[in-house]
């Protein structure tokens, strides 16, 4: 909850006042790496959205780090994340460390009372994630945003709100599309699900606003890589009242990088359109620009992302997706893996939504 000015307090023993901000009314926001992904969001942060700023950047790389909090204003520097977190500077956390380290840094927070935006997945299992969110239930308030920013992309935005008008009829079938141009190396098939089909099983979960209950994957490896793992890879989805979605996820496809979805209703379709950019006839054909990765393709989404996290730590508002939806989209995908080795379908085992989720959809239409 943010505090009115002129007012000073503590929060779990942080010194959340406006005293200490020196009169800044913007969140003073600290960033957990600084790669590609923890840059897009200090940069987008320190330039585009408002109500906050980079307040601190850490990092183990003392180069990066260095250059990115030069670029943010001369943000502090930490070379330790929790050190970073405890800091009295820091009021709100934004998490783009490797994924293994998502979980601690997050209940870290949590204990701080510190409102988080994780970037996906929010755990390596689904029981990790299923620890942070009872320990977000014992805190008794919501705390924490995971990063499927497709939830803020304008056109995945558009699809969901023509969906949910009831203008296509009951929308009955999910289909996705997920193309990466190279598969980094040494990944495995579970790589593939939990870094990037777990964008499209969120978005599955959130277009047709239900829980999968069972998965059938089928895949294939076509880089002749020894590794053996499934770099094209076929995801069937079945949801609690018979809907159906289908997911094709290739993370080699070579050109670029490409996203898109169709909700198939009872009575008509909605999808994502094409790249908008500049279609150029010569030499007896014509080209248009693709993405060349998602921070390409999806900056904008980012940059709303983050200012409806900071919109929501203003007003004292429900984060959204929320550690519910983190967790839910890891058993989804553990069951997808489950599906891989064993090469039949499988089961989605979700419990019953904790009180301090119950009642709300997979996902807010804005």
């Amino acid at each position: 909850m943010r505090v009115p000015s002129g007012e000073h307090t503590k929060q779990n023993g942080v010194d959340v006042g406006n005293e200490r901000r020196g009169g800044d009314e913007r969140i003073p926001v600290g960033v957990v790496g600084t790669g590609g992904m923890g840059g897009m969001h200090a940069y987008c942060l320190h330039r585009k959205v408002a109500g906050a700023r980079v307040a601190a950047v850490s990092d183990v790389d003392a180069d990066r780090v260095g250059k990115v909090a030069e670029e943010c204003g001369g943000a502090a520097v930490f070379g330790d994340a929790v050190e970073m977190i405890r800091d009295g500077g820091v009021e709100a956390v934004v998490i783009a460390s490797p994924d293994p380290t998502h979980a601690e840094l997050v209940h870290e927070c949590l204990r701080l009372g510190k409102p988080v935006l994780c970037e996906k997945p929010l755990a390596t299992s689904p029981e990790e994630a299923l620890g942070i969110v009872e320990a977000e239930v014992e805190a008794g308030r919501k705390l924490v945003q995971v990063g499927f920013m497709r939830r803020y992309d304008p056109q995945h935005v558009d699809v969901k709100n023509v969906a949910a008008s009831g203008a296509i009829g009951e929308p009955v079938l999910f289909k996705g599309w997920h193309r990466n141009a190279r598969i980094p190396a040494g990944v495995d098939s579970g790589w593939v699900v939990i870094n990037a089909a777990i964008h499209d099983l969120d978005s599955a979960r959130w277009m047709l606003d239900a829980e999968v209950r069972e998965v059938f994957v089928r895949g294939l490896n076509t880089t002749g890589s020894s590794v053996g793992e499934l770099d094209l890879q076929l995801i069937q989805l079945t949801f609690a009242d018979g809907r159906l979605a289908t997911i094709e996820v290739n993370v080699d496809a070579g050109f670029g990088y490409e996203v898109g979805v169709e909700v198939v209703g009872a009575s008509g379709t909605a999808y994502t359109a094409p790249p908008s950019g500049a279609t150029v006839r010569l030499d007896r054909g014509f080209t248009q620009k693709v993405d060349g990765d998602w921070l390409d393709r999806f900056e904008p989404a980012y940059t709303i992302e983050l200012q409806e996290w900071v919109r929501s730590i203003e007003s004292g508002g429900p984060p959204s997706p929320d550690a519910w939806d983190g967790y839910a989209s890891l058993v989804v995908a553990g069951a997808c893996i489950a599906s891989i080795r064993s090469g039949k379908p499988e089961a989605v085992p979700v419990p019953e939504r904790p009180g301090l989720y119950a009642g709300e959809a997979t996902g807010v239409t804005r």
